[in-house]
């Protein structure tokens, strides 16, 4: 079977495919850019109710992942995403592990 090949975006150069379809120096860059682009939460805006909420949702579940049902969860998810009608009450977040929230995605 023959290997394909494709440009990365970035610099044009010829790579083989591959899971990030960028060339190792690209991908350093677009991490770096897409990590300063995201900011804390007072710089996107949300500020500290939403500390504060985040807080009461983890100790309300006990810092129990509500996806895989371990311990040290670190991130509050929304049930019903804000894109489909959710909103930020506390009834429609709960606790989550960072990998296994964005897995859900």
């Amino acid at each position: 079977m023959p290997t394909l090949k494709r440009p990365c975006p970035g610099c044009k150069q010829v790579l083989i495919v591959s899971p990030t379809r960028r060339c190792e120096s690209c991908q350093r860059l677009y991490d770096r850019a897409r990590d300063a682009m995201r900011g804390t939460t007072t710089e996107r805006g949300l500020g500290w109710s939403y500390q504060q909420k985040r807080a009461r949702v983890l100790k309300r579940d006990g810092y129990i992942c509500q996806l895989c049902h371990r311990f040290g969860a670190d991130v509050i998810d929304h049930i019903l995403p804000r894109a489909q009608g959710g909103d930020d009450r506390d009834e429609n977040l709960r606790a989550a592990h960072a990998r296994c929230n964005s897995a859900r995605r």
